[in-house]
């Protein structure tokens, strides 16, 4: 086998077994959101966009208020956490942050500013891939 072709044969056997001299791209975008109706809510998380985590989040909302159409999308984020958090007389609040336990904090904190008699609870916290 002349060196030449063995040489090609070669390059290519460690293409193939290593793939290309490139480093492969970060994670791309990992959208999330959060939809709610009076009570009712629906999530989504590590979608590719954010129109396909609102989509995913209000069906599920929907599909639980069993209402087409009717939820309303709340929060969305992107590599990132998001909460809801409710009131005892439809006060709701929700927050976007770095972490689960943060986001729940600042949506419980939100939803207190509307003065619900009861102290608000977190009803949802999400994280899309970070």
């Amino acid at each position: 086998m002349p060196a030449a072709l063995a040489l090609l044969l070669y390059g290519m056997l460690t293409y193939i077994a290593i793939g290309p001299a490139h480093a492969e791209p970060g994670p791309g975008p990992s959208w999330g959101a959060i939809a709610s109706l009076q009570g009712w809510y629906g999530y989504a998380f590590d979608q590719p966009s954010r129109a396909a985590a609102e989509l995913a989040a209000r069906a599920q909302c929907d599909r639980a208020a069993g209402r087409a159409g009717a939820c309303v999308v709340r929060a969305y984020f992107d590599r990132a956490c998001g909460a809801l958090a409710t009131g005892n007389y439809g006060e709701w609040g929700t927050a976007v942050a770095p972490t689960a336990n943060a986001a729940g904090k600042a949506a419980a904190g939100q939803c207190e500013t509307h003065l619900p008699t009861e102290p608000c609870k977190v009803v949802v916290s999400v994280c899309s891939r970070h």
